[in-house]
Parts: C-alpha cells; sequence; structure tokens
C-alpha cells in the first residue's frame, strides 16, 4: 500500500472516531416530580425521544417533588456513577445554590429549565455563567403572559357565551412561589385592564382536590361567577367539578381554565366543559436537549446567550381539533426534533413554539 493511501485511510479513521466521540456524547435530565406524574412525565418523555433521535445517551433521576431529594439524588448520581456531559434539571427555590456548586465543582456544563428562582435567592446566584461558569443558561416562558392570556381567553370565551354586563371572577393558584405568582399576576393585570371583578383568589397547592373543595365554598360565596382562571388544569378540573355539583342550571356557562395542555383537559374543551388551556412547555427539555445538541456540534448560542424563551400557546374550543391528537397516547417519534437545530444553518437564534405542534397537527396522527 502507498504511503498516500495509509496516510488517507488513518485521515478517514481519525474523522470517523473524533466525529462518532463526538455526536455520541451523554445527558442527565432531572426530572423534579415524581415517576408518571402526567405534566413532568410528559416533558421526560419528549426529552427521551428527542435523545433517540439526536443520537444522545440520556439518563433519568427523580427529584420527587421535593428539593431536598432532588438534591440528595443528584449527588448520590454524580459520586457513583460516570459523570454526563450536561445535566437539564428545574432548580427548586431554596436549594438553588447548592445545587449549582456542585454541578460547577464537577465541571459539568448544564442548563436550567423555567425561572424558578427569584428575590435574594435569585440575587446570590446570578446569571447563568457569572458566579457559576458551566451554568450555560436558562429556557424558559413568560409565566406573566401566559397568565394574562389565560384570563384573555376565559373572558372571550364569556362574551362568546352571550353575557353582557359586570363579570365576575375567581382565580385558584399553586401555591406561595414564583412561577404561580407570576401567572397570577399576568391574570390580575388582564382583570383590571378589562374591569372584570375579581372576587377572590385562594391558593391550592396544584391540587385538585383542594382545588374542588375550595371552590364549592367560594361559589357558595359568590354564585355569580362567570369564569374561573386556575394556574394548573387539574385544578381547572377540580373547579369544573364543584360547579357542575353546584350549578343545576345546566344553561348556565361558567368559564374555567388552567395551563398544562394535559390530555383530560383537551378532551373536555372539545367537549366544551372546560373554556381553555394555555401550554406546550412540556416541549421544553426536548428543545434544551436540541440547543445542547448544536452547542456540543459547535454552535456558538450558548457562548454568547444566557437564555432561550418562548411563549406558550391558547387551546380554546376554536382550535382544539389542531391538537386533539397530543391527548391520545401520541406518537412523539414523529416530531422531527432534528429540524429545529440550528447547525449548518445561517439562523442564529432558536424558534421554539408550540404552534409548530399545531401546524403538525394534520401530519402526526
Amino acid at each position: 500500500m502507498s504511503s498516500i493511501k495509509v496516510v488517507f485511510l488513518l485521515l478517514v479513521m481519525t474523522w470517523s472516531w473524533t466525529s462518532m466521540a463526538k455526536n455520541n456524547f451523554s445527558v442527565l435530565f432531572v426530572n423534579p416530580s415524581l415517576e408518571g406524574e402526567p405534566f413532568w412525565g410528559k416533558v421526560q418523555k419528549i426529552t427521551e425521544e428527542a435523545a433517540a433521535q439526536l443520537d444522545i445517551n440520556i439518563d433519568v433521576i427523580y427529584g420527587e417533588g421535593n428539593r431536598h431529594i432532588q438534591l440528595a439524588e443528584l449527588k448520590k448520581y454524580l459520586d457513583y456513577r460516570a459523570s454526563p456531559d450536561y445535566v437539564i434539571l428545574m432548580l427548586y427555590p431554596g436549594g438553588a445554590e447548592q445545587t449549582l456548586t456542585m454541578l460547577n465543582n464537577y465541571g459539568i456544563k448544564f442548563i436550567t429549565l423555567e425561572q424558578t428562582i427569584t428575590g435574594l435567592e435569585k440575587e446570590e446566584i446570578g446569571l447563568p455563567k457569572k458566579r457559576f461558569e458551566h451554568w450555560l443558561g436558562e429556557v424558559y416562558f413568560d409565566n406573566y403572559q401566559a397568565g394574562y392570556d389565560l384570563a384573555r381567553a376565559l373572558h372571550l370565551s364569556v362574551v362568546a357565551g352571550g353575557h353582557k354586563g359586570q363579570v365576575n371572577g375567581l382565580a385558584i393558584n399553586g401555591h406561595y412561589g414564583s412561577e404561580s405568582d407570576k401567572r397570577n399576576q399576568g391574570a390580575a393585570a388582564y382583570f383590571r385592564e378589562h374591569k372584570i371583578n375579581l372576587q377572590q383568589t385562594v391558593h391550592a397547592s396544584w391540587s385538585k382536590e383542594q382545588a374542588y373543595s375550595k371552590t364549592k365554598r367560594l361559589f357558595k360565596r359568590y354564585p355569580e361567577t362567570h369564569l374561573i382562571w386556575s394556574a394548573s388544569d387539574l385544578m381547572a378540573m377540580g373547579a369544573q367539578t364543584a360547579v357542575r355539583q353546584l350549578v343545576k342550571d345546566r344553561s348556565k356557562k361558567v368559564a374555567i381554565g388552567g395551563f398544562d395542555w394535559l390530555s383530560d383537559s383537551l378532551s373536555l374543551i372539545d367537549e366544551d366543559i372546560l373554556s381553555a388551556s394555555v401550554g406546550g412547555h412540556f416541549m421544553m427539555g426536548g428543545w434544551a436537549l436540541v440547543s445542547l445538541f448544536d452547542f456540543h456540534h459547535g454552535v456558538p448560542y450558548w457562548l454568547t446567550n444566557s437564555a432561550i424563551t418562548f411563549k406558550l400557546s391558547s387551546i380554546t374550543k376554536e382550535n382544539v381539533n389542531e391538537y386533539l391528537w397530543i391527548s391520545t397516547t401520541p406518537d412523539w417519534s414523529k416530531v422531527n426534533y432534528k429540524s429545529l437545530s440550528i447547525l449548518d444553518t445561517k439562523i442564529k437564534e432558536y424558534d421554539f413554539s408550540p404552534n409548530q405542534l399545531r401546524q403538525r397537527a394534520e401530519t402526526i396522527k
């Protein structure tokens, strides 16, 4: 064999090995909730499917809805397992600094989902890449705008139902935290702008059962309620059950809606029982993974940016048919995650949006 052929063969072998090594990297996805929980289960499933398409090795651990458990599980994984190339996780209030410090000390690059940290704790951890150099950035949506949009969808439903005059509303918030508070602030802003009488706001800790029991008491106190804004679909369904039991006149419609695009809530919207659901954020883990795929292959986005933001979308009776495919065991493998990559393109910004699912509604079945 000539020396030229030998050199060429060595170059090909070196290129192939390097390419394979670079393609096949590992990510740890930290599911902050319990295994099988509807919303985060969907986030996990989509993230795993994106990993399969992009040839990424992915592991999953669970935070079980508790910051102490999540920190302990993450520490155990990092101490006793092979270190992943990247980590995707949501930070719990009260545990952010410890988590970020541990990941940074291990030298593992990571992305956080949602903006869950506020106030003094936010000031202490700072922005990505500042105090914690391996914190690439955040993937999050505007909870304030989402709360505003749900309030608008419910108001329009009341008006479309023929109601005239003063509109009276109730609000069921999640817990006392940044995520639910931002959503509620957006709703309150819409109600003020449109002179909707917000009779009372309660917290139901994201619980369907609590929302049910509190709505029963509230509706007895405020029987002339026209809409119920809820910070989650589960709580909206709890409120809807209470209203159905209390309101015997089936011609009297109360507009009720929440967040998360849960399968049951979309079916209830289709049946004209619930009025609206705002969501699409269950795609955020897959979107974060696409950005890591690009970063790993040389796209400089995370070198010059600290966030990817996106807007949620409203599903109502008017457009629910375009989204019903996601309510009955959807095949997430038919979503082309590679098409969302900006690798080998001239595009410099990501265009992640739940509306992408709507555009594919006719082809994904």
